[in-house]
């Protein structure tokens, strides 16, 4: 019998999954180590797959992100357009999300990643989750009977089943399977916020040698961008913001004016940079009374932007299987047993775009740039997405 779910981390994994156990009758106790997040201009696009995740967690919270950020595709809307663009401005191709919600039964949502975490931190604690701030997980430890996880002053948490959430660097993960270091993927992004260019109201993707520039519109006339250059471990996040920023200034001098505004719009106050990692996936999800979701088991490149949603996919999945199954042993299995493929699919795909995006070399950004032609004109980003967004919760 499963009473107690001990959550390791309170990020969009982490929320999630305790307002879906909540709403499956379990107690959801979800320990993190900060008190608040950061205010920034980082920020991201959940696909449909990500907002169905939502809706099966709990219909209202996919109603309080469609309210929180600026949906594309809705029901009976048309006229969203997002260009792929080289560096000069010209048009390589572009995708609608016209029909989105008719087709796959959510629409995309462009969202501030502080507005989102704010969406799920109130959802959480409507449904009666136990918050625990300030608890850096250290280690774990358990018996037939239950599991404790360990803080790094010495408090413990004890619940029938541990779910680590917490991240990139999870400390729940390496006591599970072992040391080990995410993987540089030789890309660093700068993120922020700026004024929409009137040319491209819904965003944009723009190409350059070893540099792509994305733009989300996420409403009031404001975009969310991030500019991901290829470059050495460690040479932009030691940068202070203003720095970066002048610097991202200098890479776009001679790019489209269009591109070139949403950066110098920007303020270095919610500027966000971060090296871009991932790890190889891997065949261990859980073990034991112990089991891992989000970044914590697939981080993965954010060129598909598919991070965010395969971790509300994980939730609203081991949601259902823990409030479900007879036993924790076959609520952790099958859960692993129908996230595992999927998660590392995505992963894959995902650095491998990352790497063709980001190729420096005069042949290879025409190449790119030719086939970025070819598959926007003849799919409109439709056939490639199926897989991804036609994914469907479990009830």
């Amino acid at each position: 019998m499963i009473g107690r779910v001990l959550i390791a981390g309170g990020g969009i994994a982490g929320l999630a999954l305790a307002t879906a156990l909540r709403h499956r009758g379990l107690d959801a106790v979800v320990a993190e180590h900060t008190s608040a997040p950061a205010r920034s201009g980082a920020g991201l696009v959940l696909a449909p797959n990500a907002m169905k995740a939502l809706h099966s967690i709990e219909p209202g919270l996919a109603a309080a992100v469609r309210a929180a950020g600026r949906p594309s595709g809705v029901r009976g809307s048309t006229g969203h357009r997002t260009p792929f663009l080289d560096a000069r401005g010209r048009e390589l191709g572009r995708v609608s999300f016209d029909g989105f919600e008719e087709r796959w039964g959510q629409p995309a949502v462009a969202i501030l990643r502080a507005d989102l975490h704010a969406v799920l931190l109130d959802a959480a604690k409507a449904a009666g989750a136990e918050l625990v701030p300030g608890f850096t997980a250290q280690r774990y430890s358990g018996d037939s009977a239950s599991i404790e996880l360990v803080a790094s002053d010495g408090r413990g948490l004890r619940g029938d089943v541990l779910v680590g959430a917490d991240g990139l660097r999870s400390a729940v993960r390496r006591s599970l399977v072992g040391p080990g270091e995410p993987r540089y993927r030789g890309i660093t992004a700068v993120r922020g916020t700026g004024v929409a260019p009137e040319a491209h109201p819904d965003g944009f993707i723009a190409y350059g040698r070893g540099i792509v520039v994305f733009a989300a519109g996420v409403g009031d006339g404001r975009v969310y961008w991030v500019a991901s250059m290829a470059a050495r471990r460690g040479e932009w996040p030691r940068r202070p913001a203003a720095e970066a920023l002048r610097l991202v200034r200098d890479r776009l001098c001679t790019w489209d004016p269009a591109v070139r505004q949403v950066v110098a719009t920007a303020g270095d106050a919610g500027c966000v940079v971060t090296d871009v990692f991932d790890r190889p996936p891997s065949r261990t999800w859980h073990r034991g009374r112990v089991a891992l979701v989000g970044d914590a088991i697939h981080p993965m490149v954010y060129t598909l932007g598919q991070g965010a949603g395969m971790a509300l996919e994980d939730a609203a999945v081991l949601g259902v299987r823990l409030s479900t199954a007879e036993t924790w042993e076959s609520a952790l299995a099958g859960y692993a047993a129908e996230r595992s493929a999927r998660a590392a699919k995505v992963a894959r795909q995902s650095r491998m775009l990352g790497r063709v995006a980001h190729v420096r070399s005069p042949s290879g950004a025409a190449l790119r740039d030719a086939v970025l032609r070819i598959v926007t004109r003849t799919t409109g980003g439709g056939r490639q997405n199926a897989a991804l967004f036609g994914w469907s919760p479990p009830c």
